[in-house]
């Protein structure tokens, strides 16, 4: 049996005032997850808090400055011999013009029933899929099994009241 390292990731969902997501597409001669897209975010460094890791992050990969709301989920992504723990957390743009880092190719604002329209990086897919799994067992016989938001609901409830919080709705 392999024995894994754990390393802690952080991931940061932010919305624009449409509600859409911002994903980033990373480079494809990135070594992990080349060519798929991912929320802004990345490893923390020895000695760094989560939330400072993440501010610092987002501002190298997109040179946007943010605030931190909420953690929403954690997913995990197994590596050869790392297991990254990946934090998501809700968080607001406060300052900046988009302008991606070298790490990434591309960016898109996306609704979030729309994200299965691109090729995300496995833990991302993973973390959505899981929701979409969990909700189901807690669904009614009567209620539409094909619907994404009713299927989603674990994870759009939270990111519901984030953006609300962001966007300045009770």
């Amino acid at each position: 049996m392999i024995e894994y390292v754990f390393g802690l990731a952080v991931r940061a969902l932010l919305t624009d005032e449409d509600g859409k997501i911002l994903i980033i597409k990373r480079s494809t001669d990135s070594k992990t997850n080349s060519g798929k897209w991912e929320l802004p975010g990345g490893k923390v460094d020895q000695g760094e808090s989560f939330d400072q890791a993440l501010i610092r992050e987002v501002f190298e990969e997109t040179n946007l400055k943010i605030t931190l709301d909420h953690v929403i989920g954690v997913c995990e992504q197994n590596l050869p011999l790392i297991r990254a723990v990946h934090i998501i957390m809700s968080g607001k743009i406060v300052e900046g013009e988009l302008n991606l880092s070298r790490e990434h190719e591309g960016y898109a604002w996306v609704f979030f029933e729309n994200l299965i329209d691109y090729e995300l990086a496995d833990w991302l897919n993973d973390f959505i899929m899981n929701q979409n799994s969990a909700s189901e067992c807690s669904k009614d016989a009567n209620e539409d099994k094909t619907s994404t938001k009713d299927a989603l609901k674990p994870w759009l409830i939270p990111i519901k009241t984030s953006m609300d919080k962001m966007l300045g709705k009770k």
